[in-house]
């Protein structure tokens, strides 16, 4: 189960939620592992697990937390950047039904990628047919799977979970941070003030009446399957919007701030966003806007090349207008 899991029904839901993800054209030159809270234990004896599942997520009470109102749905399983915590579920099964061992089990966690995870060994308790544990990963990568292996020798059983993302950067901010109102929030925690080769992408978030409750952003690497550029990177925006502020004359806005590097060539129409309103779905070019600042009837998003500039040293800044859900890229 994932956090996006959980049910938020009965949670008041204010404005509209927002997840946008700007895929970018760049080059990207411990937690303890423990048992978090009770295990699920059974008032009567389990059959013996045939099978297990793995889940990862972030912990729903730090989101709620952090992020005040916004619904997991709006959430990525896993929110988190290298070294940061984040849960581990290993449930077991015998086929359909909760099973659990008689004895403790050993519990080896492993997982894909550049990195690894704080700790590798945890214990199965007895008669407890689903355990929770806390780790952290060591290092940014768009696709990371978490793997448990329950006990020794051809009666072990194993499995792999989903892959999630673990950002080079993320942080929660206020939603009425001033940075945001200012549009000086950047996905690298520095405002992006030092775009250069070796860091050529960052995305600057406008939210000129801020968001309600907190808002998360961050910056990773590109997902192997995206159709950005080579070395393309995410920027990430988790925020509560009140559409009765934000609408198409009421934009928010996203600036890519691109390195001449790699965007220094062509007209700044060749710099072509993509964009999605589901927060795995396939990302599609932006339409342009045919206004400033304005949102086209019928649209959700678009660029705003009239807006959009290249400064002093050559760099491109892209503007992207929206006001409700979206995924985006560049």
């Amino acid at each position: 189960m994932s956090a996006r899991d959980h049910d938020d029904s009965t949670r008041p839901r204010t404005g509209r939620r927002l997840r946008i993800l700007l895929l970018a054209l760049a080059m990207l030159a411990p937690a303890a592992l423990g048992w978090v809270g009770p295990a699920t234990a059974a008032s009567t004896a389990l059959p013996t697990p045939t099978s297990l599942r793995v889940s990862t997520f972030t912990d729903p009470a730090v989101l709620a937390e952090r992020l005040g109102d916004v619904p997991a749905a709006s959430v990525p399983a896993v929110l988190a950047a290298a070294g940061d915590a984040f849960l581990v579920r290993v449930s077991l099964f015998d086929g359909l039904s909760p099973a659990a061992y008689r004895s403790d089990q050993a519990v080896v966690l492993s997982a894909t990628g550049p990195g690894t995870l704080s700790s590798t060994v945890a214990t199965m308790q007895a008669g407890v047919s689903s355990q929770t544990f806390t780790v952290s990963y060591s290092a940014p990568s768009p696709d990371v799977r978490a793997t448990a292996t329950v006990g020794k020798g051809s009666k072990s059983l194993s499995a792999t979970g989903d892959p999630f993302r673990v950002e080079t950067h993320l942080r929660f901010l206020a939603g009425e941070d001033t940075s945001l109102r200012s549009g000086t929030a950047g996905s690298d925690g520095a405002g992006c003030a030092v775009v250069d080769r070796a860091h050529p992408v960052c995305g600057r978030i406008l939210l000129p009446q801020g968001a309600t409750g907190g808002v998360a952003l961050s910056l990773g690497d590109c997902p192997a399957t995206a159709p950005c550029r080579r070395g393309g990177l995410v920027t990430q925006l988790i925020a509560d919007l009140d559409p009765s502020v934000y609408d198409r004359t009421r934009p928010a806005t996203m600036v890519l701030v691109c390195d001449k590097s790699l965007c220094g060539s062509g007209g700044l129409r060749s710099v072509v966003p993509l964009w999605s309103q589901d927060a795995t779905g396939d990302l599609t070019p932006v339409p342009s806007c045919a206004a400033k600042n304005v949102i086209d009837a019928g649209l959700e998003y678009c660029a705003d090349y009239v807006s959009s500039s290249r400064d002093g040293a050559g760099d491109s800044l892209i503007h992207v207008l929206f006001f409700k859900d979206v995924r985006g890229s560049i």
